[in-house]
């Protein structure tokens, strides 16, 4: 692996890793309004925020495989060929 692609790995899970914050806080954020007010239009926010956190994670472990193992995640049926293996 050659540096140039290492630095490219790096930049692309530094940009996920900084999100990470923000929608830990969004979720928080609408957890505690939600208790508060009972209204579950906050939790639809949270939600949202919850899959937004998974989808970024996802992300993560999608760059690692491209980057260091080669592994092209593509097409519909990728989980479940990642997940049999």
């Amino acid at each position: 692996m050659t540096d140039e692609i290492v630095r490219e790995l790096v930049e692309r899970l530094r940009q996920e890793l900084d999100d990470i914050p923000r929608v830990l806080a969004r979720m928080n954020d609408g957890w505690e309004r939600a208790r508060r007010s009972s209204d579950d239009f906050y939790l639809d926010g949270v939600a949202l925020n919850l899959h937004g956190f998974y989808l970024g994670a996802e992300r993560i472990f999608t760059h690692i495989a491209e980057h260091i193992d080669g592994d092209a995640t593509r097409g519909e049926s990728w989980h479940l060929l990642c997940c049999s293996k």
